[in-house]
């Protein structure tokens, strides 16, 4: 039981590194893309009334940055 303990926490450990590694592939152009569709969404979540692009685009760069630590 304590060999299974210490390989969990390595895979886990693994896997943590893994998506560190990930997330630093995302290119500026797919953040970008990621936050644009995030936007649209949040507009369209509103009914896409009003003159609120600017406050939508800055909510879902907010929401990606805090997604991906480290990138933007």
């Amino acid at each position: 039981m304590r060999k299974q303990r210490g390989k969990d926490r390595k895979k886990s450990a693994v896997s943590q590194h893994a998506a560190s590694e990930a997330i630093q592939t995302i290119s500026d152009d797919e953040r970008y893309a990621m936050i644009a569709e995030t936007a649209y969404l949040f507009a369209e979540q509103r009914g896409f009334r009003g003159d609120a692009a600017l406050d939508d685009w800055l909510r879902a760069e907010a929401e990606i940055s805090a997604r991906l630590p480290g990138i933007g």
